[in-house]
């Protein structure tokens, strides 16, 4: 592998460590919380305190939604240098890995539709560069469309009923949604097998068009050596500057707007809007300045790290659903789903990533590779290998 190749693939394993943890608290009160939850404050705390406010403000503003489009493009650069590198992908497994956490524990997992996306994305290297541009052009741009005219619908709706009404979360669902959570495991599977499907025909038949632009997209990135910081320091610098200068106000006055129009349908679409232009936006300016703090080799002994995390990314994630849906849903139950507080949970997401970090290092001190990414290249490849350091 020739020292470009090298960088790139740094790049990318660093940004995938950062986004792992990321997705921690992004996806917190998806676990904790009925579905909308995430997205709609009185959902998680009613009322709200005021640290409950700023908790929420902060994961809308830094981190909803920006690491999940972080991960579909991550996962298109890495895929792309497995094509260069005549590695098995493995995406059939993968797949099969989504189905099973999705039905089984968490009905928001990424893995199967970026699996099915990937596996239309590969063939499609073959076509001329423009041709590649304008096809992820067009599938982003078109998602992002169905996106804008989702949240324009709200708008046409009467503020007579709350948005979680609308959703067809009224109390008395949510209530019965908590006791089977509180009521252990299996109590829970019927809820969340109904709502991952739900979930995985939205992602695919509305959604599936932008996960396929975005891989697309990320192994675009691999093409012009985006993660290796072989672009001008200056064009990096400027487009980060704007990129974040733009996104994280779009994104905090999202959730500032949500908040003092509480919830109501008539304003939600303004914040829903302004957010799906800011995310992207912020998930570039994040990406940009790692690629800036690697071209300059910034706290390096922390980029080691990521690099070690992003080696495991799956195992780590993997491992965050089944933690997470054990400790709101456990056997027979911990009683924590519908709970626990927003700022309960960002201070519950501090000391679960501490954990993952030593994760991260007792994977590296004694397994070879992080145990699924071993499980899955041992079913590609059909050859099981050993798995502890010797």
């Amino acid at each position: 592998m020739n020292a470009a190749r090298e960088d790139e693939e740094a790049g990318v394993l660093i940004m995938l460590g950062i986004t792992v943890f990321g997705l921690l608290f992004a996806n917190l009160s998806g676990f904790a919380h009925v579905w909308a939850a995430a997205d709609i404050l009185p959902l998680q705390a009613t009322p709200p305190g005021p640290l409950d406010s700023l908790a929420w403000w902060l994961g809308q503003t830094f981190a909803s939604w920006t690491f999940n489009i972080l991960l579909i493009v991550l996962f298109g650069s890495a895929l792309a240098l497995r094509v260069q590198t005549d590695a098995p992908g493995g995406l059939g497994w993968l797949c099969l890995l989504g189905v099973g956490l999705a039905y089984l524990f968490w009905y928001g997992e990424l893995l199967t539709v970026i699996a099915l996306a990937g596996m239309i994305a590969r063939p499609m290297q073959a076509l001329r560069p423009a041709t590649r541009w304008m096809t992820l052009a067009a599938l982003i741009g078109g998602t992002f469309l169905i996106v804008l005219a989702g949240a324009g619908i709200t708008a046409l709706l009467p503020d007579t009923m709350g948005i979680a009404d609308l959703l067809g979360l009224d109390a008395a669902r949510i209530a019965a949604i908590d006791s089977a959570h509180q009521s252990g495991f299996f109590a829970h599977l019927p809820t969340n097998m109904a709502t991952a499907l739900q979930f995985h025909l939205i992602e695919i038949f509305f959604l599936g068009g932008g996960v396929l632009g975005l891989i697309l997209l990320g192994m675009e990135l691999v093409e012009r050596g985006f993660w290796g910081g072989r672009g001008p320091v200056m064009g990096l610098v400027l487009t980060a500057a704007g990129a974040l200068g733009i996104g994280l106000p779009l994104t905090g006055w999202s959730a500032l707007h949500s908040l003092a129009g509480g919830f109501v349908p008539s304003q939600v679409w303004q914040g829903m809007v302004a957010h799906a232009v800011g995310a992207p936006l912020v998930a570039y300016g994040y990406a940009a300045l790692v690629v800036l703090a690697i071209r300059f080799r910034i706290a390096e002994t922390l980029q080691l790290f990521l690099i070690r995390a992003g080696h495991v990314w799956l195992s780590l994630h993997v491992g965050q659903i089944i933690l997470l849906t054990l400790l709101f849903s456990g056997v027979p139950g911990l009683a924590l789903f519908g709970q626990v507080s927003p700022a309960g949970l960002f201070a519950l997401g501090l000391l679960l990533a501490i954990g993952q970090g030593g994760a991260v290092w007792a994977i590296d001190r004694w397994l070879r590779a992080g145990p699924v990414e071993w499980l899955l290249d041992s079913l590609t490849a059909r050859h099981v290998t050993r798995l502890r350091r010797s």
